[in-house]
């Protein structure tokens, strides 16, 4: 069977990318050839005989809605060209101008432009009216796009209610939970030295988007400034964001580390003492279960939906992101109490061993495969084309 897969990145450093690597992985075990019609895919698919590659350039236009715009349109001339040669469509939310047969849903933008955290409730301004046109004009892509999907799957439960409340039918959705590499993700000693700090003390680690208030990183500096003795490593490109001049204005120089953008966070949370991430609004949030799997204790929010994965032997769920003392309490708790830390970190490891990777590309794989139509697929239909890279 050919399977095309429709995403900007096939690569295991960026969370979409990483759950479309391990599908197609598994497809190709299983003997599909797979066609990818995206612009980078990581080495360690792109050698793959059975992976065939057409490449989408990366255009040089000057925003995101016009690169996305740009990609949907080619993705969707290039499927167009190659239907005859197709058993199946996977693609991702709205990422091209062609119908599919199964639609991997990873954000929902109608849920996020009612979320009390969209950047135009918190101000109106050039950049917050460029993001709610974004947002408002992808809520209408992606509502074409689902109308022309037959089956649709919802990497957490968060996605599904938020795919429900955009009037998708509940038959339709298959929810099925983003995974770890429990493997590449395991516990480690932790060592300040690897995160950037010369003096002992505990570490806490925030992995994220450094530039915008999604992710909550103002709520964990504001609370760290009442947590002495605790060290905060920050993992994400914070260039032009406004958090490093709150690290100055709150006093916080010493004891936090911005790392910039990286790919060697398995490393970096081996290192570390505890994971924080209050985000405000996250549909799924693959570090959570990464830094389970590395034995960190987590404090997260029931706004994550990774938080439905994850109970309180391992974590600390706080209901209100905006609280900075109940992020502040839940710092002191782990940080205050080394056993503690110790029982969380087994307890964390546990629940994100059930959810390796392997299961989820497995459930995956079934769902596609269950989707193939049964009678007279395209690519063994007489005089075929034969698949070929683009």
């Amino acid at each position: 069977m050919i399977i095309a897969m429709v995403t900007q990145k096939l690569v295991q450093h960026d969370g979409q990318g990483r759950v479309n690597s391990v599908i197609a992985a598994e497809l190709l075990r299983r003997g599909h050839d797979v066609l990818v019609i995206a612009s980078e895919v990581g080495p360690e698919l792109r050698d793959h005989p059975r992976l065939h590659w057409t490449r989408v350039p990366h255009s040089g236009v000057p925003t995101q809605l016009l690169k996305d715009q740009l990609f949907a349109w080619r993705a969707g001339r290039l499927l167009r060209d190659r239907r005859d040669e197709i058993d199946l469509v996977v693609i991702n939310g709205f990422v091209c101008w062609s119908p599919s047969d199964v639609n991997i849903v990873h954000f929902v933008h109608s849920a996020w432009i009612r979320s009390p955290a969209h950047p135009v409730r918190k101000r109106v301004g050039p950049v917050s009216l460029y993001h709610a046109l974004y947002n408002l004009l992808n809520v209408a892509f992606e509502r074409w796009s689902f109308r022309g999907a037959r089956r649709i799957v919802a990497v957490s439960r968060t996605v599904r209610n938020e795919l429900l409340a955009a009037g998708v039918p509940l038959g339709r959705i298959s929810v099925i939970d983003n995974g770890v590499d429990a493997a590449e993700f395991t516990p480690g000693t932790p060592d300040g030295r690897t995160l950037g700090f010369a003096e002992g003390g505990p570490v806490a680690l925030f992995v994220g988007d450094a530039r915008t208030n999604r992710k909550n990183l103002d709520g964990v500096l504001h609370a760290l400034a009442s947590v002495p003795g605790l060290n905060l490593a920050i993992v994400g490109d914070a260039e032009g964001g406004p958090f490093p001049a709150l690290v100055d204005r709150l006093g916080l120089g010493a004891r936090v580390r911005f790392l910039g953008h990286r790919k060697d966070v398995a490393a970096l949370m081996r290192a570390a003492d505890l994971f924080v991430f209050p985000t405000r609004y996250e549909p799924f949030g693959l570090v959570l279960l990464e830094a389970a799997a590395s034995g960190l204790p987590v404090i997260t929010t029931r706004a994550a939906g990774a938080s439905w994965l994850l109970d309180e032997q391992g974590a600390i769920l706080l209901d209100d992101p905006e609280s900075v003392g109940g992020i502040a309490s839940a710092l002191r708790t782990i940080t205050d109490d080394p056993e503690l830390r110790r029982t969380m970190a087994a307890a964390a490891r546990r629940i994100a061993e059930s959810h390796d990777w392997s299961v989820t590309a497995a459930r995956y794989a079934d769902l596609i495969e269950s989707a193939i139509p049964l009678v007279s697929p395209p690519s063994q239909r007489p005089g075929a084309r034969a698949l070929s890279a683009g």
